[in-house]
């Protein structure tokens, strides 16, 4: 008897519906809803654009992934967040695979680049599947603040940006109004040489004036003082001759 094709009410996938493979274990198990979703989606070739397996097929790969939200993820879950996305994964043990570009802070985000890695989890090994389990109650409580820090890491990269957007701007405005302050100091220092200049040629004006006005003073008292002397005798001469 064939195994059965259909899925089970809870909507978990049996790996009775992949039919047997060479590694498949001898104790039927079923998948995660989750997983079965998961798994579907990354298989879409429509929206490889999006979300699709890496080269060597041991990993996923997301891009544009504020797109991927609000486009995919309508399509296979009952939300549109990706960081309610990242957390669900996080708590199937799957891991961040770290790029280059993530150590950068870029303005444009939806160039960045998502990939997540699980042992259990890679391209045409479905027999694989069941081995991906939900962490336990301890673990998932001792790894419960990565998890959120990993949803609201996604929103910080996110502020950061608009706010380093900002600072950019604010530096082109501070770097052009600082060019015009050096202008206008420029033009005031020519200005006060121009007025320096000009306050020296009056000193030198006025000082020779005032020189020349001390010599002409100087001849005028000599000249004077030569005609009185002059006047005293010839006058003294006409009087005697009066008297007599």
């Amino acid at each position: 008897m064939l195994p059965s094709t259909s899925k089970s009410s809870n909507s978990t996938l049996s790996f009775g519906t992949f039919g047997p493979t060479p590694n498949q274990p001898t104790t039927q198990k079923t998948v995660p809803a989750f997983l079965d979703k998961l798994y579907n989606m990354v298989e879409d070739n429509s929206t490889n654009s999006l979300i699709r397996w890496s080269t060597d097929g041991t990993s996923f790969i997301v891009e544009q992934h504020e797109k991927f939200a609000k486009t995919v993820l309508p399509r296979f879950y009952k939300h549109n967040t990706f960081a309610s996305f990242v957390r669900q994964l996080n708590m199937y043990d799957f891991h961040k695979v770290p790029h280059l570009q993530q150590g950068v802070l870029i303005s444009d985000s939806e160039n960045e680049i998502w990939e997540f890695s699980h042992p259990h989890f890679q391209k045409e090994r479905l027999d694989l599947l069941a081995l991906v389990i939900r962490k336990r109650s301890r673990e998932r409580n001792t790894e419960e603040e990565d998890g959120v820090n990993v949803a609201t890491l996604v929103k910080d990269i996110d502020a950061i940006k608009k706010t380093q957007t900002t600072i950019s701007s604010d530096i082109h405005t501070l770097h052009s109004d600082n060019e015009i302050l050096w202008k206008e100091t420029l033009l005031s220092r020519e200005k006060q040489h121009q007025h320096q200049d000009a306050i020296e040629k009056i000193l030198h004006f006025l000082t020779t004036v005032f020189s020349n006005d001390k010599a002409i003073n100087d001849t005028c008292k000599q000249k004077y003082y030569e005609k009185e002397s002059m006047s005293v005798p010839v006058f003294g001469v006409v009087l005697s001759l009066f008297l007599q």
